[in-house]
């Protein structure tokens, strides 16, 4: 799955009605973020609650149907005791913008990081025309992977970028190249990890 403009999985809750409803069934919500594109995988997973233990599961009760409203979540099919919903897992995202400042990628870090708490092995990028930072922001604090500016210009205010004299430099196809073979390199090449593998090395976090 690669699409542009995709919503995909963000998190999972569950939002039974009461008690005694959520015994019979998980009343699962996906909850979805769109991102620029997204290169990952659909994902059709069935759950069901466990019958308690003192209940005989001979009876099969079956359950009265609540609808869920569809909203920004996934709509879910109930088929007696048990839900079964469809959602993309994202593995590489890439943000487009024109330009990108301090607050656009402290935005970004903060969606970066909501990606790797569900999906450690994912990648997210950012991609822009110009950038608008100084060098006083620490990049090595932000969650982003990688950050491409593909003019490999800083932004100047809107009104000088229409002036006779600005030059805007063009998009330079080393930098694309670059960005492709990331992305080629990341999608072919196993991906190690976790407390098992790291102990085998010696070191636990992937360098």
């Amino acid at each position: 799955m690669a699409e542009q403009e995709k919503p995909t999985f963000k998190d999972i809750f569950f939002v039974p009605p009461n008690y005694s409803e959520m015994l019979k069934r998980p009343y699962a919500r996906i909850e979805k973020k769109d991102h620029d594109f997204v290169i990952g995988v659909t994902i059709q997973a069935s759950l069901e609650a466990a019958p308690p233990p003192e209940t005989d599961p001979s009876l099969g009760e079956m359950v009265t149907i609540i609808k869920e409203e569809p909203g920004t979540y996934s709509e879910a099919t109930v088929t007696g005791n048990t839900e079964t919903h469809i959602f993309d897992i994202p593995v590489v995202v890439i943000e487009c913008k024109t330009y990108l400042d301090k607050t656009m990628l402290e935005g970004s870090s903060r969606a970066a990081e909501d990606l790797k708490a569900r999906n450690p092995n994912s990648l997210y990028i950012v991609v822009m025309e110009w950038i608008k930072l100084t060098s006083d922001v620490n990049l090595r604090k932000y969650k982003v992977d990688q950050i491409y500016v593909l003019r490999q210009q800083k932004n100047t205010d809107r009104e000088f970028r229409y002036e006779s004299k600005y030059v805007k430099n063009s998009i330079n196809p080393a930098v694309v190249q670059h960005l492709f073979k990331k992305v080629r390199n990341y999608l072919t090449t196993d991906w190690v990890g976790g407390i098992e593998m790291g102990i085998q090395r010696g070191w636990l976090i992937d360098e």
